[in-house]
């Protein structure tokens, strides 16, 4: 048997052997620690920590979190169900992302990455010490397995993500390498090195089932494991001893707390009393009127609560979304007019004390928004498909609706009513008809009780138009399960991509995703100008040429009225105990969490 054994290794490394000796030779590679989509790496090959984190971090204690909600799996690949909070994180990727450059990967599972000038293929040499916390190596078997299953069966953003990957293959236990049929965008490499990476000896049992949602704690690979939790009450996750990857350059610093606990919530109220009796620590609180009110000390009280705004360059927005799909929402005018009756500005003052700021692009907070009007390229971009573009897209900045804040909006209203009655509508008795005498209604559709009281003054502005929308507030699953089958009017909805967006752009707005079940392209929007645009943007080479194609698809979107922008934060609102710690730097493009410790 030993014998055996001996030649099948043997047998195994001859065949990677004429795998590599397979790579063409005339061929220069660049074979590095990291890949930047500017073509820049902030960290050296040989950097010690990232600069946000403190190596010198004290390990142990707990971090108890709260959250509303629920939870029915751990397993984040299956296209129903709801995670787990910090399930996401149980897999190490190929490279992870850094939270202090816009688009940079360094090497986790993947100790170097190797590429040609043309990026036609990629070679992952993988970390012989990898493990999963059953002590077996992460090999490439384990990578092609991963990536073969989600092509194949994962939800459609893999698919779409995956299509131009002609082929992957071993070269050795530790170096796989992808190739493509056409050359690929930069951006997709950058996704395609944060895979997280599957165990292929475990996902291959029968017993386990990588596409159902399941509360079975998966075998993992991650800093932390999943060490006992309650359905719908809470989790908790031990960080793990022995865990390979802890003294990395990426790691260093991070995943201090021994233990993550996060407790689940009814609502956010429930919640956040909860807090303030002392049953967690820590709050990501974007609520107006908690964070105003709510954790409100006198000078001679111990302090109980720490509040702090630590900014960040995250980009995005909240929105309404329309449900195109819909045929009350059919007319752009009549999308326009309803944009009308949001008076962001009443509401900042009002009930959100301030603290938002109103939402004016797809990209709010990031020189990727469009704040001018459209440049001469920007034109010629856009011109072959000028009949399905408005004509104030060629001449003019989209702007959100501008009121003073007193809720006097009677030139808003006047500009509704004028361009209702250009879509076919009559206003008679206070109500709005079509030709065929059909009130203009619809639902908008929330699952925090929270939001409505915002969305009350949009209705009631609505009211005054004609129109009659309704509030219509559901639990959690119910919520999910219709926006997963498109069957709403209008929700709100956050989009936040990346600060070198890819292709979550054709997730958000593609038409492939608004025919897609499960898609994420929730408004429906199919334009021929936008896909090109988002297809140029994935494809895009440097930042340049990301911000010329982002800035019209932020136009093209925006004058279409696929949505109505509310508002966005430039800062991570905290609130916390005292004894919680986090470096004096904090990472502009994530929250920080992982960098946080307990002083003893």
């Amino acid at each position: 048997m030993a014998d055996y054994l001996k030649n099948g290794f043997l047998f195994i490394s001859l065949i990677y052997t004429a795998y590599a000796f397979a790579q063409p030779a005339d061929i220069l590679s660049t074979k590095a620690h990291g890949l930047s989509f500017h073509n820049s790496l902030q960290y050296p090959e040989n950097f010690k920590h990232f600069g946000y984190a403190n190596p010198n971090a004290p390990k142990g204690g707990i971090l108890r979190k709260g959250i509303s909600g629920s939870f029915d799996t751990f397993n984040t690949f299956a296209p129903k169900g709801i995670w787990a909070d910090g399930s996401y994180f149980l897999y190490d990727p190929l490279m992870v992302k850094a939270g202090d450059e816009p688009y940079s990967v360094y090497g986790l599972i993947a100790q170097q990455i190797e590429y040609p000038d043309d990026f036609q293929w990629v070679i992952y040499h993988l970390n012989p010490n990898a493990r999963f916390h059953d002590g077996h190596a992460i090999t490439s078997d384990d990578v092609i397995y991963t990536f073969q299953s989600l092509k194949k069966k994962g939800p459609p953003h893999y698919k779409h993500f995956y299509e131009i990957i002609e082929n992957v293959e071993a070269i050795s236990p530790t170096s796989v390498r992808f190739s493509f049929s056409e050359q690929p965008a930069k951006s997709l490499i950058l996704r395609l090195s944060q895979l997280r990476v599957l165990p292929a000896h475990y996902w291959q049992q029968p017993e386990n089932n990588l596409f159902k949602a399941t509360l079975k704690p998966p075998l993992s690979s991650g800093p932390y494991r999943v060490k006992n939790f309650s359905p719908g009450r809470f989790v908790t996750y031990e960080r793990v001893t022995d865990y390979w990857a802890a003294d990395l350059a990426v790691n260093k610093g991070r995943h201090n707390f021994d233990i993550i606990r996060t407790d689940y919530y009814r609502d956010d109220g429930i919640a956040l009393e909860a807090f303030k009796k002392g049953e967690y620590d820590l709050r990501i609180d974007a609520n107006p009127r908690s964070w105003s009110k709510a954790y409100k000390q006198t000078k001679t009280d111990k302090a109980q609560f720490i509040q702090e705004k630590i900014d960040n360059k995250s980009l995005g927005m909240r929105a309404f979304v329309f449900n195109l799909r819909k045929p009350v929402f059919k007319s752009r005018k009549v999308r326009k007019a309803i944009s009308q009756a949001f008076d962001f500005n009443w509401i900042n003052q009002h009930l959100f004390f301030g603290m938002y700021h109103q939402a004016y692009s797809l990209f709010s907070n990031s020189d990727l928004a469009a704040i001018e009007p459209p440049s001469v390229k920007e034109k010629n971009l856009l011109f072959p498909w000028q009949n399905e573009l408005p004509e104030e897209l060629f001449t003019s900045r989209w702007e959100p609706v501008k009121t003073d804040g007193s809720g006097n909006w009677r030139n808003n209203k006047t500009l509704a009513l004028k361009w209702l009655k250009e879509a076919g509508y009559k206003y008679n008795n206070k109500v709005l008809l079509d030709q065929q005498g059909q009130s203009l209604k619809f639902e908008i559709l929330l699952t925090d009780p929270e939001l409505e009281r915002f969305v009350i003054p949009f209705v009631r502005n609505l009211s005054e138009l004609g129109i009659s929308a309704t509030i219509n507030t559901v639990d959690t699953s119910q919520y999910i399960n219709r926006i997963r089958k498109f069957d709403f009017d209008m929700i709100i909805h956050g989009f936040y991509p990346g600060i070198t967006p890819g292709t979550e752009l054709r997730n958000f707005w593609g038409s492939a995703s608004a025919d897609s079940s499960a898609g994420q392209n929730l408004s429906g929007i199919k334009l021929e100008s936008l896909d090109s645009m988002i297809n140029k943007a994935i494809e895009a080479k440097t930042r340049e040429e990301l911000i010329l194609y982002t800035r019209a698809i932020d136009r093209v979107v925006l004058w279409h009225y696929a949505v109505i922008p509310q508002w966005y934060l430039p800062y991570w609102p905290m609130v916390y105990r005292p004894g919680l710690k986090h470096p004096e730097l904090a990472p502009p493009f994530e929250n920080g969490l992982s960098t946080w410790w307990r002083e003893f």
